[in-house]
């Protein structure tokens, strides 16, 4: 419903690595489909630049845009609003770590089988430049067994997950 909530961007937190520029580096990535590591190392703005339209918006840089007005987000459709389709270079810094998830229970709140936590111990690295400010985003985005998503379009709220 476009609902936001505190600093949330929904579309980047849906969609990773996010297609638009950022100002986040990736340190690592969790999956529970390992198979899919390379695609997110190597689609991280940390290796690689992403692209945004840039429009001339007159004398009001800040005036929002009508609904039907919407900046372009791919280079066809930028250049016949027109804008130029500018490449916001890589951070020039290592791909994120990407690491494939031990089997949790659902509703343990990361409790694996172990029964402790699961963990990451990233060490900071120390080639940021003195002064600079740090922010850690963590993004949790997950779907548990109370969705059917069996097959695209037959979702049923009622479905007995149990039967199937």
């Amino acid at each position: 419903n476009g609902n936001r909530y505190g600093l949330e961007c929904p579309e980047e937190r849906d969609y990773y690595p996010y297609w638009h520029p950022s100002g986040w580096r990736d340190v690592v990535v969790f999956t529970s489909q390992p198979e899919h590591c390379s695609f997110y190392r190597e689609e991280s703005q940390n290796v690689k630049g992403k692209h945004y339209c840039k429009v001339n918006l007159g004398a009001d840089p800040d005036a929002l845009l009508d609904e039907d007005d919407q900046i372009p987000n791919n280079q066809k459709a930028c250049e016949a609003y027109p804008g130029t389709w500018i490449e916001q270079e890589p951070w020039d810094i290592d791909p994120p770590e990407c690491l494939g998830l031990p089997e949790i229970r659902d509703n343990h709140h990361g409790n694996a089988k172990t029964g402790k936590m699961v963990s990451y111990l990233w060490e900071i690295p120390d080639d940021i430049p003195d002064g600079d400010r740090c922010v850690m985003r963590l993004r949790y985005n997950m779907t548990s067994l109370d969705f059917n998503n069996v097959e695209e379009g037959s979702w049923d709220p009622f479905f007995d997950l149990t039967s199937a």
